[in-house]
């Protein structure tokens, strides 16, 4: 159990292990070179082994700060970096960090013992203190008047008090068994020494009981004295019909026909999903000396299953594909999904993380969001092309078979053939 806060540092934090936070509160802990390996480079050998399961993305942003490589919020170009330093035995964790991890250490052991005193010493505090809470409150709820001594006297005194018998003194105190004669039973009354002698009546002579007054006799004379005095006189119902005024009716104002706004946005055709789309995306342009006076574009089919794309945007390429079609032009963006590839090292990316948003303007103009490094907005129009290209010639088909060639099998391929 962990008393003290972790200790913080240049970015790192320590509590029993050496943590890094990458942004938005993403703390991973440095993972050894076996795991990378076992993530990085699987062992297809073994074909009843479970893959392991990919990361999210920064987390190969941690390991890399963790073994002092350039950092890189590009999932794919953090996977890259990380495979070739792993490939080219390169892992290997700095001094510095190694340095700074052991005086984290030092002072997260020491913070951690003083808490850890200071703990023990507040609860022993506290102990003593509800002890002494408890032992006032024991004294101040035990009242004196009902101990256990004083109930036994107290029981004692009533006992004697039943077992004396009165005395005889003379004859006007004695106190006989009066006998009284109910029916053909005989009710043997005793009476205490110093109580007065009281004589049989009548009724107790002959027998005889005399019944109390029960309710029903008090609810009859309720009753005659309400019979007796006069009913009170309600007035009789008349015929006359109390008439409730309705409301005026309020003329209802006239509705006046609002004229359709004609929509900021035109209509969309057929073009917008079969065009040639050059792009720009302010997120991406100047990042690579390479594709400097690169064009970006995108190409768009369509078919039964949505809609297709090939983007080409520099340094990533691949191809984009909409769930949806899209039926008119509107600010509302579609979601799609996205396979490719980074085109310094040809790493493939796809999978649940691989996402992006598009909006269809009309008149041949677009805009989105997708996530080939980072969140990278892009924006564009068609435009006619001239000159034959492969590209252009791409059908829906193609682009369809070029996104399943996307696959865990031809990414191990290209690592095996890239890294032998």
């Amino acid at each position: 159990m962990s008393f003290a806060p972790p200790i913080a540092r240049d970015g790192f934090y320590y509590n029993g292990d050496l943590y890094v936070e990458v942004g938005n509160l993403n703390r991973h802990k440095r993972a050894s070179i076996p795991e990378i390996t076992a993530i990085l480079r699987p062992d297809l050998k073994q074909s009843k082994a479970v893959p392991p399961k990919d990361p999210v993305g920064h987390w190969y942003e941690a390991q890399l700060i963790h073994y002092g490589l350039p950092p890189s919020k590009d999932k794919a170009r953090a996977k890259m970096r990380l495979l070739e330093a792993l490939n080219t035995s390169r892992l290997v964790v700095p001094d510095g960090i190694t340095r700074l991890e052991g005086q984290l250490k030092k002072e997260y052991t020491a913070a951690d013992r003083k808490a850890k005193a200071q703990y023990k010493s507040d609860m022993t505090a506290l102990g003593k203190s509800d002890s002494a809470t408890a032992g006032k409150k024991r004294k101040l709820s035990e009242p004196t008047d009902t101990s256990p001594a004083t109930k036994k006297a107290k029981s004692s005194a009533t006992a004697a008090s039943k077992k004396i018998k009165p005395t005889d003194v003379g004859d006007d105190h004695a106190s006989p068994n009066i006998q009284t004669p109910i029916g053909s039973k005989t009710v043997t009354k005793k009476r205490t020494s110093g109580s007065v002698e009281k004589k049989p009546t009548v009724d107790q002579q002959l027998g005889l009981k005399r019944k109390p007054a029960t309710k029903k006799e008090t609810k009859v004379k309720k009753e005659e004295s309400d019979k007796s005095a006069p009913a009170p006189v309600r007035p009789k119902p008349t015929d006359t019909k109390v008439s409730i005024k309705k409301p005026l009716a309020v003329k209802k104002e006239p509705k006046v026909k609002q004229e359709s706004k004609p929509s900021d946005l035109p209509k969309l055709g057929s073009f917008d999903l079969t065009s040639y789309y050059r792009i720009s995306c302010p997120d991406l342009e100047g990042q690579w000396s390479m594709f400097d006076n690169h064009r970006m574009s995108l190409i768009l089919r369509h078919d039964s299953t949505g809609v297709w794309g090939n983007y080409d945007l520099g340094m990533f390429s691949g191809i984009l594909h909409l769930n949806k079609k899209p039926t008119k032009a509107s600010h509302e963006r579609i979601p799609f999904k996205w396979r490719g590839r980074e085109n310094s090292e040809s790493m493939m990316s796809f999978g649940d993380s691989c996402t992006g948003e598009i909006a269809f303007l009309g008149d041949g103009r677009i805009e989105g969001v997708i996530s080939v490094y980072g969140q990278c907005h892009f924006s564009g129009s068609t435009m006619q092309v001239a000159g034959p290209s492969l590209r252009l010639r791409q059908k829906a088909a193609d682009m369809r078979q070029e996104w399943d060639g996307y696959n865990e099998c031809a990414y191990e391929e290209a690592a095996r053939n890239r890294w032998g």
